[in-house]
């Protein structure tokens, strides 16, 4: 049997940091958050640890509640901690769906 794999979930305040980091700690708690954490791209960066179903939430809250952030993640307990904003973003969009030429019918 497959053993799980464990991810710790991150959000990096950006754009109006003071505002995102208010919304944020209101959501999740001071205890939570982490400063100069290195990442994999050898940066260091504050962030805040967030279960994953919190991220989606802030993610789908993000125009309304005016907050800009970016989305990370570290697999097991000493993995990378890596961007992964792109998971919800949805770049490829819908197909277009083709017209009918009503004259012809």
């Amino acid at each position: 049997m497959e053993k799980q794999r464990e991810y710790t979930w991150f959000i990096e305040p950006r754009g109006d940091v003071a505002w995102s980091n208010e919304v944020i700690s209101r959501n999740i708690g001071e205890e939570n958050a982490m400063q100069d954490t290195l990442c994999a791209d050898g940066k260091k960066r504050n962030l805040w640890q967030c279960p994953s179903g919190l991220i989606l939430f802030l993610w789908r809250s993000r125009v309304g509640l005016k907050i800009s952030f970016r989305i990370f993640c570290q697999e097991g307990k000493n993995g990378k901690i890596r961007d992964k904003t792109h998971l919800y973003k949805n770049d490829r969009g819908s197909p277009k769906r083709k017209k009918r030429n009503r004259a012809t019918l």
